[in-house]
């Protein structure tokens, strides 16, 4: 009768998603096959082609752009999916690579942190980690652009040992995120409940079955307000805005002072200049639309106490469309990725058509 009254309440919404979550399998390969595409592109572009991009900004590209490549490949791999229900929100995985069985599968993510306890996912604990780490390398890339025109003594911090500055920079924000999830979105006695016969109708698993995150922000036994979950929301959202500030500052900063600072620069640089400018307002624009914007609606739908039942597997999908973008804005605008790749194509066609009739 219980199951009964769930399924009635859901309203005029299909009460099985699992053709939804094929169809955002098929999404995430794609989008692994285009951001490994693209993305090999520009890596081989960027350190054998393109003149004009040298050093460390060389280097910190090639570094974005496997990132990118390697969260589109953990969602190919374990397809992660997501799932609002009223207060809160399941990330989970229905998938096993390469016919793992979900005890193999357990033991390859998780650590056993107690002999008595049971393993626990870490899919989104890691994806997570990836996640921050390319949100801070991109945060990294602003900073490098806007101390190359207006503060070159500062570019020391990029070069030999120092450069591990940014190492630690990148580690430290993908650690907080990584910690975040692992011990914060723990599947306990009350979240195993309240999604128990949500996730029973509509994917026809249990939290036994499948490894699972959880975030709930309300008790449903007293209304009480979960902490767990507030501080989740801080820390994740914490380090989603310092990053996107400092994208933000060294962006309106260029924007702001960039003519002025290259007017006695060639016209060659001050084109180059420019489009690697105009590059890294298309890196705010797109981020914002697949990176940032998604999250805040995870992490903050659910304090507004909605009775929804709502299949969210689109939001991950959008993080993994984006390194394949990232790449097309890069190759597009920067004029001498375009030449490069055309003169390539073009020896290619050339030595081709002479071997053919040698």
């Amino acid at each position: 009768i219980k199951r009964q009254a769930s399924h009635n309440h859901s309203h005029s919404m299909p009460t099985n998603y699992l053709y939804l979550v094929s169809l955002a399998q098929n999404v995430g390969k794609f989008a692994f096959l285009a951001s490994s595409f693209f993305g090999i592109i520009l890596i081989f572009l960027t350190l054998f082609g393109v003149r004009n991009i040298f050093g460390t900004y060389k280097y910190l590209m090639v570094i974005f752009t496997s990132l990118g490549v390697a969260l589109a490949c953990l969602e190919a791999v374990f397809h992660p999916n997501l799932h609002f229900y009223n207060n809160g929100f399941v990330f989970f995985s229905l998938s096993y690579p390469n016919g793992f069985s979900k005890e193999v599968l357990e033991i390859i993510l998780r650590e056993l942190t107690k002999k008595n306890k049971k393993y626990k996912s870490i899919v989104l604990a890691f994806y997570a980690f990836v996640y921050s780490v390319t949100i801070s390398l991109l945060a990294i890339q602003f900073i490098y652009r806007y101390w190359a025109l207006f503060s070159l003594s500062y570019l020391t911090l990029f070069r030999g040992w120092k450069s591990l500055i940014w190492v630690a920079y990148f580690s430290f924000f993908g650690a907080v995120w990584f910690l975040a999830d692992y011990f914060l979105l723990k599947t306990d006695d009350t979240t195993k409940k309240y999604f128990h016969e949500e996730m029973l109708i509509r994917y026809g698993v249990t939290s036994e079955e499948i490894p699972m995150m959880t975030f709930l922000v309300y008790d449903p036994n007293d209304g009480s307000i979960r902490w767990i979950s507030v501080i989740y929301s801080f820390l994740s959202s914490g380090v989603l805005g310092f990053q996107y500030v400092a994208m933000m500052y060294c962006g309106w900063n260029m924007h702001a002072k960039m003519e002025k600072k290259i007017s006695s620069l060639s016209d060659a640089l001050k084109r180059h200049h420019r489009q690697l400018f105009r590059t890294l307002v298309f890196q705010i624009t797109t981020p914002t639309i697949f990176l940032f914007s998604p999250l805040i609606l995870v992490v903050y739908l659910p304090y507004f106490q909605l009775e929804l039942s709502f299949p969210a597997g689109a939001t991950v999908c959008a993080f993994n469309l984006y390194p394949a973008m990232d790449s097309i804005i890069v190759m597009i605008i920067v004029t001498e990725y375009r030449v490069v790749a055309r003169r390539d194509c073009f020896l290619k066609i050339v030595n081709l058509e002479f071997n053919c009739k040698k």
